[in-house]
């Protein structure tokens, strides 16, 4: 597996922005992320069977798909996004729980 992949920005490190976008998920959400390090997610959005790939643009939204988050077991992932042009802002969707497939970075 590759190991974890941050898109280029004027963030220090990708490792700082990883954390980023970790602590702003866990005041999102209330609680923390797992540990793990989501590279795929292979899930349902909506009506549609999707794999969200970081580093690669998101199957509904387009944008590159810069880390995915797991709450725990029964809980949802997170789905952060840099919509293009704008390397300062991320977004961020909550999917469902339910994945078909998880593959995480090697460490």
């Amino acid at each position: 597996m590759p190991p974890l992949f941050i898109p280029p920005s004027d963030e220090p490190t990708g490792e700082e922005t990883y954390e980023v976008l970790r602590k702003q998920t866990e005041r999102d959400m209330g609680r923390p992320p797992s540990k793990r390090r989501i590279m795929e997610l292979w899930t349902r959005r909506g009506n549609r069977d999707c794999v969200t790939t970081v580093g690669a643009p998101d199957p509904i939204w387009g944008d590159v798909v810069t880390a995915i988050f797991d709450m725990g077991p029964h809980q949802p992932f997170v789905i952060y996004r840099q919509p293009a042009g704008r390397p300062y802002e991320q977004r961020c969707e909550v999917v469902g729980c339910n994945a078909y497939s998880v593959t995480e970075f090697s460490a």
